[in-house]
């Protein structure tokens, strides 16, 4: 069953591929931001997926990627999972890890409802300003 996209899920999208300076990440082609099917042609991966919502607007859990490398790591699990270990490290994957399984409210982390509420959408306008 598909996760349902949301507003933030979008925004958030936007950020990573601004951040990756619309490249993909594993095979450093080049989409054209400006194109009608640019987020057709470049997604926002994340590797530990987003049904945990502790690290579903996590920066450092996300690279853009293109349709073709999205696939091919969808298909090669192992091998998302190598190339991750390649690009983070094993301390952040190990960092990563442990937030998306902390509670909800844990250590400051916000509750889900928080993920759709005004104030996070708004915290990720900002963040996508501030990349430019």
């Amino acid at each position: 069953m598909a996760i349902k996209r949301t507003a933030a899920d979008k925004l958030f999208s936007d950020i990573i591929r601004t951040r990756d300076h619309w490249t993909c990440q594993r095979c450093q082609k080049v989409v054209n931001r400006f194109s009608p099917s640019a987020r057709k042609g470049l997604h926002c991966s994340h590797f530990i997926g987003r049904s945990r919502y502790n690290t579903r607007f996590d920066e450092e859990n996300c690279a853009a990627l293109c349709y073709g490398c999205h696939r091919y790591f969808t298909s090669n699990p192992l091998e998302h999972h190598e190339w991750q270990h390649q690009r983070l490290g094993e301390v952040t994957i190990v960092q990563l890890h442990v937030r998306s399984n902390m509670r909800a409210g844990d250590n400051g982390l916000p509750r889900k409802s928080w993920y759709n509420s005004k104030e996070h959408r708004k915290e990720l306008r900002e963040r996508l300003k501030e990349l430019g």
